[in-house]
């Protein structure tokens, strides 16, 4: 995918921007277009030169022998021109809140499977709205880009789409969801916490959803808590039963250690303070063999 194929993409959203800003009537209105300018010109430079959209956060398995392979998740790294990053989150929903959901994310989408197709990732996970889904543009669009990737052996272990949005969208079409199964993506279920929007999600997927990822602020919530763990994983399990669940927000390979010995139904484990795959596999190791080892027994 070229430089040249992304620039319309860019060019027509940098111009629903402009009209944007036109038509602002506050300051927020005025902060959001100034962002979204921002975060189009870094996204245009970085085409240009190449350069890569996305961080990468590996989901790190628990299980080596059920999950051999495990994902990276593309994370959007964005940079200011000052030597820092723009606030990702605050980008998105920018662009959602000013009607540009749509037309963010498939540019966005194409820009992941570009970086896709240059790294040696198996398999990535990439971030969007379940609104997306609706538009016709966005599934050919997609669709199109999964089919390039197979004919040139490049889906390698396949692309994860990550529903993070809890809006309910009950219009969504089942058949087009399993047209993205059919051309090589999976489903995950983001940022799951819980909520009514949560519970519209697992209905709309059913069966078509391969992974569920527990939202941080479960993962670290007082046991006692309304919406805990515990409760999370009976309901999750309840619900959907065949689904590989991903705890995110963990904090250190300890925690992922005693989250593994309470909850052996937890698949993956992510966060932004777990150490490379590498190191991590290393730790978990040296932990999971010097639990195992035989108790020392007392002097007499």
């Amino acid at each position: 995918m070229t430089p040249e194929s992304l620039y319309p993409r860019i060019e027509d959203l940098a111009e629903k921007i402009r009209l944007h800003r036109a038509h602002s009537e506050s300051e927020e209105d005025e902060r959001k277009s100034g962002l979204m300018e921002t975060a189009v010109n870094a996204i245009h430079k970085m085409v240009e030169s190449y350069s890569p959209l996305f961080g990468t956060e590996p989901w790190h398995s628990l299980n080596l022998e059920k999950h051999p392979d495990s994902p990276t998740e593309f994370l959007l790294r964005l940079p200011d021109g000052k030597g820092e990053y723009l606030p990702p989150y605050d980008i998105i929903m920018a662009f959602y809140d000013c009607g540009l959901t749509e037309a963010i994310d498939t540019l966005l989408v194409l820009c992941a499977l570009r970086q896709f197709r240059q790294s040696a990732e198996r398999q990535v996970s990439i971030n969007i709205s379940a609104r997306s889904l609706l538009f016709p543009d966005f599934i050919k669009t997609v669709l199109g880009e999964l089919e390039k990737l197979r004919i040139d052996n490049q889906i390698r272990e396949g692309i994860i789409i990550e529903i993070h949005e809890s809006a309910p969208t009950l219009v969504m079409s089942k058949h087009i969801l399993s047209l993205f199964h059919r051309f090589g993506a999976r489903f995950a279920i983001d940022d799951v916490a819980l909520s009514l929007g949560d519970a519209f999600r697992f209905s709309e997927f059913d069966e078509i959803a391969s992974f569920i990822k527990i939202d941080r602020k479960v993962v670290c919530a007082p046991p006692e808590s309304p919406n805990s763990l515990p409760v999370a994983m009976s309901f999750i399990r309840s619900v959907l039963p065949e689904t590989c669940i991903v705890a995110e927000g963990v904090l250190s390979v300890q925690q992922a250690k005693e989250l593994h010995e309470l909850y052996p139904d937890i698949d993956y484990v992510q966060g932004l303070h777990l150490p490379d795959r590498v190191t991590f596999r290393k730790l978990w190791n040296e932990r999971s063999s010097s639990s195992q080892l035989p108790l020392k027994r007392a002097e007499s």
